[in-house]
């Protein structure tokens, strides 16, 4: 069976991000694995699994101390909350979604990796908090793994606690791959009803090439996609991300999907500072696709 896989490393916004996670997981039909990690692996610090290394920073050891009880509070409070936390949603929301929990201290990555060995088909759930979250000081980051799982990654935001599954927009740059990540999109959603895809393109000209490769990609997508009823909608804007928020300021849309390549159109517009944007901006559930995981 197909699998959503909820990662979670932190009990902020926890009950909202698990009634997204099986309000979701229903709507598609598919299982849900809930997996709440201790990864005491930071980038820029010189900790990695607990050891301190890498150059000495002042006050580091100890802000790090204070950081690591912290974690390991949650972390001995989180099973026995996130079974409370289903037990309410069911008592509220019944429903037949097949749903395990797990609390496992192991490197985040290799949570993910396992899953996808094992199941069928995963979607990673995470929130745009445990996303790009750390201290409010700046001090310690957690590391961004949208680019370094071998799997979609749906980002969901912390204050939603359901979405319905009906409005997509995918954002396209006539990558090879889009079609490959398009027609995923299809399976994965096709235990939801009514859905509606609207196909993006941001024309910085409008010159006769760039209209005739708009007119050539609708074509491909008409041919070879089916489940959903297509929209084609264009902007002329100086890039992308003035494009989609003009465009979302008067659509009503459920989900925002996007190709992150390694190089090419997007490489500028979904490099880490940007996708941090999008996903914190939009305040939509943002569906990430990577090249790789498509070859």
């Amino acid at each position: 069976m197909k699998t959503n896989l909820l990662l979670l490393d932190t009990r902020k916004n926890m009950e909202n991000l698990i009634c997204s996670a099986f309000s979701l997981s229903n709507q598609l039909k598919r299982k849900l694995k809930i997996v709440y990690v201790l990864d005491i692996h930071w980038v820029g610090t010189g900790v990695t699994g607990g050891e301190l290394g890498g150059p000495t920073v002042p006050g580091i050891s100890e802000t790090y101390m204070v950081v690591e009880k912290s974690i390991r509070k949650d972390f001995e409070q989180a099973e026995s909350e996130m079974r409370k936390t289903v037990a309410k949603y069911f008592e509220k929301y019944p429903q037949n979604v097949h749903y395990e929990i797990e609390v496992a201290e192991a490197n985040r990555l290799d949570v993910v990796s396992k899953t996808v060995k094992r199941e069928e088909d995963v979607l990673l759930l995470m929130s745009n908090y445990n996303t790009y979250s750390g201290l409010s000081t700046g001090t310690i980051n957690y590391p961004n793994i949208i680019d370094k799982v071998p799997c979609p990654v749906l980002i969901i935001p912390d204050r939603t606690q359901a979405f319905s599954l009906n409005n997509y927009l995918y954002a396209t740059a006539f990558h090879a791959e889009d079609l490959k990540a398009i027609k995923h999109l299809s399976e994965t959603t096709a235990g939801a009803d009514g859905k509606n895809l609207t196909i993006f393109h941001n024309m910085e000209t409008l010159d006769f090439e760039s209209k005739l490769k708009w007119i050539g990609f609708k074509t491909l997508v008409k041919d070879s996609v089916s489940g959903f009823h297509l929209k084609f909608e264009h902007a002329n804007e100086k890039n992308v991300r003035d494009a989609l928020k003009k465009y979302l300021t008067n659509e009503s849309l459920d989900v925002i999907v996007i190709l992150k390549e390694k190089k090419g159109f997007f490489e500028d517009l979904f490099s880490s500072s940007e996708t941090h944007y999008v996903l914190t901006h939009f305040d939509k559930p943002v569906l990430i696709y990577h090249e790789e995981n498509l070859k």
